[in-house]
């Protein structure tokens, strides 16, 4: 695939102090939901994620998910200002660059540079879990690794195209959301109100006892990372039209689809299982209660359609994967040398191929780490970024500095509330051994890009770490 720039008559010229436009703004606001969406995968968090947290929380889900869920809000809120205010490729680091400081930004650009291939690999070793109903006996190394094969090099199409396939695999995915909310709804075994009393099954009577408030809280760390993925609209800014306006949109749109697309069937299932003891006892509920409620075969087809949903997460994580390492390399963040080949685009396509390559080239080594391993690894990331996107939210309007854009209602008291959350995140965190090695996986990430910019970026000052703005797009 050609991997030379696109052409200079068609690029309208940089100006002072802004990048040249390289990439395609070729999708709208739709198409940006839509890839946001897919890497979000709402049906593989319910099944998934939903579903641990029914076994492990119960009824508290409902609680934890809409707490979570307000939380999520509040941080698409700080997303949806900064990518405003810079709408330029490269998701978290380059807005965390801009917003709070490089030093922050380079710590935030290596966290993103491990666990996106890593985030990639996990679900990839999972793809084989959803296919086994119907092909029995799959590897799930040996499917994970032409799984990445396939969707690395789906990934190098251009935007429109990705836009259009992963909006295909999502309607997939949405039309199993519904069909467990419709269940759930229409069998009503219990109201609404019963979930106002979080309860959880003891495993020593069998029966049905209150939560605890530190069960609900670590529930809710798993609503919040349920959730997670809207902020990956900021990675196709440059991709987007009218990014500066339009942006914000798909950020905010984003997450409260994702809420609503979890957090409904979630309560479906809840009052719609006959007994909740037994949807709560098993291994795994979600599949369970569809089971239940509309026979086997129907089961089934749904679980093929989460293999997709898996499949289309993929595509549109390897998509941001490939822009991170793309707008690290145009901002010089890495060495010279490094950075001349991934910052190239192809001509057709103005993808840039080789980053997305790369990138994909790390998630399918990493399919032969351990899932534990990766598990591990990836486990409290999304804290410390979250954390930098409310501080960078708070910064940005420091000083009466911050530029024209979208203004989040009732500033500082979003990014504030994150932080708090946040806060008592790392408190949870702190009080699980079992959650040490994940943590000190991230401090130790964070302190390598501290230490990164400290000694090769910042005495470089001058020909690195170039935080300018995108060249805007044309308007003829």
């Amino acid at each position: 695939m050609d991997q030379t720039a696109r052409p200079p008559t068609a690029t309208p010229p940089a100006a002072a102090g802004a990048y040249e436009a390289s990439l395609s703004r070729s999708i709208g606001v739709g198409g940006n939901i839509l890839i946001t969406l897919s890497s979000i995968s709402p049906a593989s968090s319910v099944f998934i994620l939903g579903g641990s947290a029914l076994a492990l929380f119960g009824t508290g889900v409902f609680w934890a998910f809409l707490i979570a869920g307000v939380v999520s809000i509040l941080i698409a809120f700080c997303y949806a200002e900064l990518a405003s205010a810079y709408p330029v490729a490269g998701g978290d680091y380059s807005l965390v660059s801009r917003a709070l400081g490089p030093a922050f930004g380079v710590a935030t650009f290596f966290i993103s540079l491990i666990s996106l291939p890593l985030i990639i690999a996990v679900f990839a070793l999972g793809v084989a879990d959803y296919l086994g109903v119907a092909i029995h006996g799959l590897s799930p190394q040996q499917t994970a690794l032409v799984v990445v094969v396939i969707t690395t090099v789906t990934a190098c199409f251009d935007i429109r195209t990705n836009a259009w396939l992963t909006g295909v695999f999502l309607g997939v995915e949405m039309a199993a959301l519904v069909l467990l909310t419709v269940l759930g709804f229409v069998h009503m075994e219990r109201p609404l109100s019963s979930l106002l009393s979080p309860e959880v099954l003891d495993p020593a009577t069998g029966q049905l006892a209150p939560l605890a408030i530190s069960g609900l809280m670590l529930a809710v760390t798993q609503g919040i990372f349920a959730y997670n993925g809207y902020g990956g609209a900021v990675y196709f800014a440059e991709e987007t039209k009218n990014a500066a306006r339009s942006i914000a949109k798909a950020v905010i749109w984003s997450a409260v689809i994702t809420v609503a697309t979890e957090l409904v069937p979630l309560i479906a299932i809840m009052v719609g299982a006959r007994s909740q003891t037994e949807l709560f006892g098993s291994s795994l509920p979600v599949e369970a209660f569809l089971t239940e409620r509309a026979g086997h075969a129907v089961a089934m087809v749904v679980m093929l359609s989460i293999a997709l949903a898996v499949i289309n997460a993929i595509i549109a994580i390897t998509l941001q994967a490939g822009r991170l390492l793309y707008a690290a390399a145009r901002d010089r963040a890495l060495p010279g040398t490094v950075a001349a080949p991934l910052q190239a685009v192809s001509t057709k396509g103005r993808v840039p191929v080789l980053a997305t390559v790369v990138m994909g080239a790390i998630a399918f080594a990493a399919c032969f780490v351990p899932l534990d391993v990766l598990l591990t690894a990836t486990g409290s990331t999304l804290t410390f970024t979250y954390l930098f996107i409310a501080l960078a939210a708070i910064n940005h309007r420091r000083g009466g500095t911050a530029r024209p854009g979208y203004r989040m209602p009732l500033w500082p008291l979003a990014p504030g509330i994150c932080i708090a959350a946040l806060g008592l995140v790392f408190v949870v965190t702190l009080l699980d051994p079992e959650q040490w090695l994940s943590l000190g996986i991230s401090l130790g990430l964070v302190a390598a890009g501290f230490v990164y910019f400290a000694l090769y970026l910042r005495p470089r000052k001058n020909t690195h770490l170039l935080l300018l703005d995108a060249a805007p797009e044309e308007t003829c």
